[in-house]
């Protein structure tokens, strides 16, 4: 007779791609099983024992990864083969989130036949060993209360299937070993050989832990005893270096499964070491990667702000300047236009590569919904004003107090806003409601225009996903607004859905957010605002930045606006014209040449300008800048391109609080 058929699970929601499959794995003689969606291919799971699943990872419903995270939590899928296929998610990143989430492979479109059959050969050899042993052991406790006759019929048996076992063992590119219940080694297949350079069978009965790394072995034997504990019955699994022929250790996958016997201790070990080396050192070339990535964007940032902070400035003061030429007026407003525009993604930019790597600190206080929507409102109503769009807003007649970030979350409603905006032609509707809805908080901001195709809807919130661009539609930015969105709802404990009746027939995102309390629950009145000083005439501010059009731009803005404006370009000097002039007001670049912003502001907090307003005015934004800032006696931090109004505004409350 031959081997049991094994089920081998195919799921793809593409019909077309199932059938290639299909005839792909066709001649392994294997029980192929179809599933066009996760539901399908879960249900499938409960009925039926599978060895192997083929998963797309790109799926409507539940994506690759979500659905291996759902298989994983049964214990009866536990150790379910996955391999993945894509044909979109090939960075290495993604390679990686496969793995952490239980695939053992991940191949990419197209597909190459004799790849995929040799390794769903292999997993299939390994599912019928291990399915094997398990019914050998079963046989052999049920046989020893029986007859002695029947006892060495078993033993017959035992010894073929053992015999079997170890000629697939041999065929196996793992390491398959067998130890006893003190670790001491009964088996191991020829690959240990062949990788410790060992003759054959010499470590039989040697503890295998005298070949694991010296640093791994407290870890390693920890883990050995609590897999001892009568009541933990799942397998092992851990990493270790084990001593290779030539004296360097390699990285190796250990998986585990124990023998008990009828008191439930553990009688014997069988399982595999997979070489991971190679795996590892990808892992720490990504990291390495986007350490440098992170480095490089901080940087880009930094570079493109400066030359963007003289710009406003010029823009402001040629505003304030109330030119009267049509031509220079309407130079001016296109500079300005794209100047926010390039600030605005400079920003996301940064925005989503610190999201990403789980770097933004949100700081929660009681928020009202009101307040959030309103600030959103005014941040885009320069765009949605720049299109003729009018706008339909419908509020909450009572207060609705959220537990959140207030600069966040109006980022969240703004992005959602200037979408609204950008998507549709000259003279449409944007219609904003807010409220309370089965508990929550919830924003809806729909609008008229370009609407989204069917197939990009489980898609908008992806990082770097754009519908299809057309020549009459150039303005599809950089893909990551709704990604941000996404994310930053999510932090707050929020959700974010899409609906959309398809192109050109609008769209309408829904955001929904925990609720603190509502106008019932708050008591007492509003806190009493500090009165903020006047400033103007009288009041000295000195302006210290290596970027001579940034300063002297500056420095004439903050003159126009009453103030007694004094500049410098280094650090040295800075020191001793802050100590001469005793100024009100210091506002400081950081990336000063000779002694840098940080240094100068230690100085002068020394020297005992301890009432002075200091600013920090820089290109760096990141979490770690602003405490590094806050440390040094900084007062505010602010990034370039800075607002004028923004950074008066600045030093009006820093006074007020140093009064």
């Amino acid at each position: 007779m031959g081997e049991e058929r094994l089920n081998i699970l195919l799921v793809d929601d593409q019909p077309a791609k199932l059938l290639v499959y299909e005839s792909i794995l066709a001649e392994l003689g294997e029980n192929l099983i179809k599933a066009s969606t996760a539901r399908d291919a879960l249900d499938t799971l409960l009925r039926e024992d599978i060895a192997v699943i083929v998963m797309d990872v790109s799926m409507p419903d539940v994506d690759g990864f979500e659905l291996a995270s759902m298989i994983r939590q049964h214990p009866r899928c536990a150790k379910t083969a996955i391999i993945f296929v894509s044909a979109v998610h090939l960075t290495e990143v993604d390679f990686l989130k496969g793995y952490e989430t239980g695939a053992v492979d991940y191949l990419p479109v197209p597909i190459v036949p004799q790849v995929l059959r040799a390794k769903i050969r292999v997993l299939a050899d390994l599912h019928r060993v291990t399915k094997e042993l398990s019914k050998l052991n079963t046989e052999l406790e049920r046989r020893v209360f029986e007859r002695s006759e029947e006892l060495r019929t078993s033993t017959v048996r035992l010894r073929e299937s053992e015999q079997r076992f170890r000629s697939l063992a041999e065929r196996m590119p793992h390491v398959v070993w067998e130890a006893d219940g003190t670790a001491r080694t009964t088996y191991l297949s020829p690959r240990w050989y062949e990788f410790t350079g060992r003759p054959p069978d010499s470590s039989l009965g040697e503890r295998w832990i005298d070949s694991v790394h010296p640093d791994d072995v407290t870890h390693v034997l920890q883990i050995w005893a609590r897999s001892f504990d009568p009541a933990r019955t799942e397998a092992i699994e851990f990493e270790l270096r084990l001593r290779r022929s030539d004296g360097v250790y390699r990285w190796f996958s250990i998986t585990g499964e124990g023998v008990r016997g009828a008191d439930g201790a553990v009688e014997k070990w069988v399982g595999t070491a997979t070489d991971v080396e190679e795996r590892r050192r990808a892992e720490a070339s990504l990291r390495e990667g986007d350490r440098r990535k992170d480095e490089f964007i901080a940087m880009l940032a930094h570079e493109l702000r400066n030359p963007l902070a003289p710009i406003r400035n010029a823009v402001k003061l040629l505003r304030d300047a109330g030119q009267a030429d049509p031509v220079r007026a309407w130079s001016r407003d296109v500079i300005e236009r794209q100047m926010d525009q390039l600030t605005r993604l400079v920003d996301d930019l940064l925005d989503v590569s610190r999201i990403t790597r789980g770097k933004i600190q949100l700081q929660i206080e009681p928020v009202d919904l009101w307040a959030v929507v309103a600030a959103a409102v005014e941040t885009s109503r320069p765009r949605i004003d720049a299109k003729r769009h009018r706008l339909e807003l419908r509020l909450p007649s009572r207060p609705v107090r959220l537990a959140g970030d207030s600069v966040r979350l109006t980022q969240v409603v703004s992005n959602l806003l200037n979408n609204a905006a950008k998507f549709q032609d000259e003279g449409g509707f944007i219609s904003v409601r807010a409220g309370i809805e089965d508990g929550d908080a919830v924003i809806r901001v729909r609008d008229e225009g370009a609407g989204i195709a069917p197939e990009m809807i489980g898609e908008v919130f992806e990082l770097f996903a754009q519908a299809e661009r057309t020549m009459d539609r150039a303005e599809g930015g950089l893909g990551i607004g709704l990604s941000l969105v996404k994310n930053l709802v999510e932090m707050h404990g929020g959700r974010v859905g899409v609906k959309s009746a398809g192109r050109g027939r609008g769209s309408e995102f829904t955001v929904h957010l925990p609720v603190l309390a509502t106008h019932d629950e708050v008591e007492g009145d509003e806190e009493e605002r500090p009165t903020r000083p006047q400033l103007g005439a009288g009041m000295r501010v000195l302006v210290v930045d290596d970027n001579r059009d940034a300063a002297d731009s500056l420095t004439m803005l903050l003159e126009l606006r009453g103030f007694k404006a004094f500049v410098c370009h280094d650090g040295h000097a800075a020191l001793a014209l802050a100590l001469e002039l005793q100024p009100d007001v210091v506002v400081l670049d950081l990336g000063l040449p000779g002694v840098d912003g940080f240094e100068v502001c230690r100085r002068l907090r020394e020297a005992g300008l301890t009432k002075t307003c200091i600013v920090a005015v820089t290109g760096f934004g990141q979490d770690e800048d602003r405490r590094r800032s806050h440390a040094a006696g900084f007062d505010a931090h602010m990034v370039k391109p800075v607002d004028p109004d923004d950074l008066v505004k600045r030093i009006e409350e820093s006074l007020a609080t140093r009064k």
